[in-house]
């Protein structure tokens, strides 16, 4: 039996055991660099142009968007020099590193700077709040159906996390943090369907200024003029992390989404979203990961080896 195994995977050029699964997230070392947004949405031009390093062939556009909504001051369209493998752009608001410098995998570092956002002012109910984020939309959406496994990879930290010295007296932990999770959009792609088009946020938390291991969010997305107003299921960070997050420490997430989509739609639905729907009919439009900043904190995000992989298609 184990020959004749041996002869099967010769025979479609894999090696007995090789991982057949392939990555899902386009250019997920970030070689094509970034299509920067505008501070709001909708404006007359979201996208104002492309953040990338100067060194190295033009391998065409960004695969990945980068976020900035509710700053005060925009990251702008540069080519940034590279130096010792790592390449950098900043502004008073915000930084972005990434780095090759290594042997290991390419890291990514988002830097939100609040005290410099906020500018002495605690933000009030219903102001926007400043984002700095990675995001990509599939060309094609993914559908979990077709998947055996879905796993989503990363290893992340938090360097430094702190309120403006000004705002440490102040701080409401019902309208002020700064947080990091990673979201995907699922809708309902089954033409006919009741549900059709409609969508749930699906989020893994990864870190939470008010919290050492971040807790589930069930509920819908407002509290700003432009929020979406869907159902944003995030699943309890004490089912991945097993220290406290904001530690200063490398934590590893490996995890297959496909068991959490299924439960994530059974909660959507107890909550009266998505009634209609069947883990069958679920596609994965876009990804996002990073830095949302309610309140006024200095605070560093590292991520690297992120990955998404679909297996047994």
């Amino acid at each position: 039996m184990l020959t004749s195994l041996m002869m099967l995977a010769a025979a479609l050029g894999q090696a007995p055991g090789a991982d057949r699964s392939r990555e899902l997230f386009a250019d997920p070392t970030f070689e094509r660099g970034f299509m920067l947004t505008a501070a709001s949405h909708p404006v007359p031009k979201l996208l104002i142009g492309e953040l990338r390093a100067s060194a190295g062939p033009d391998a065409g556009p960004p695969a990945w968007r980068m976020p900035q909504w509710g700053t005060r001051e925009l990251l702008q369209p540069q080519r940034s020099v590279e130096a010792d493998g790592r390449w950098t752009a900043e502004n008073r608001a915000k930084r972005v590193v990434v780095d090759r410098s290594g042997a290991g995998p390419v890291g990514l570092l988002l830097e939100v700077r609040g005290d410099f956002e906020y500018d002495g002012r605690m933000r009030a109910d219903g102001e926007a709040w400043p984002h700095l984020l990675i995001e990509q939309l599939f060309e094609r959406p993914i559908a979990p159906r077709d998947f055996e496994t879905l796993t989503f990879a990363m290893e992340a930290r938090i360097p430094s996390c702190d309120p403006a010295s000004w705002a440490a007296d102040k701080l409401d932990p019902g309208r002020h943090t700064a947080q990091v999770s990673a979201f995907w959009t699922v809708h309902n792609a089954t033409k006919g369907n009741p549900d059709h088009r409609d969508m749930i946020w699906f989020g893994i938390p990864i870190f939470d200024a008010r919290h050492p291991i971040p807790p589930a969010h069930h509920a819908l997305d407002v509290g700003k003029d432009d929020a979406s107003g869907k159902f944003i299921c995030l699943i309890d960070g004490k089912r991945f992390w097993k220290t406290p997050t904001g530690d200063g420490a490398w934590h590893r997430l490996e995890v297959d989404m496909v068991p959490l989509l299924r439960e994530a739609l059974a909660i959507s639905q107890s909550h009266g979203y998505l009634k209609a729907t069947r883990f069958e009919d679920l596609a994965i439009d876009s990804f996002n990961l990073g830095w949302e900043a309610p309140g006024p904190y200095d605070a560093t995000f590292e991520v690297r080896g992120l990955s998404m992989r679909g297996g047994g298609e």
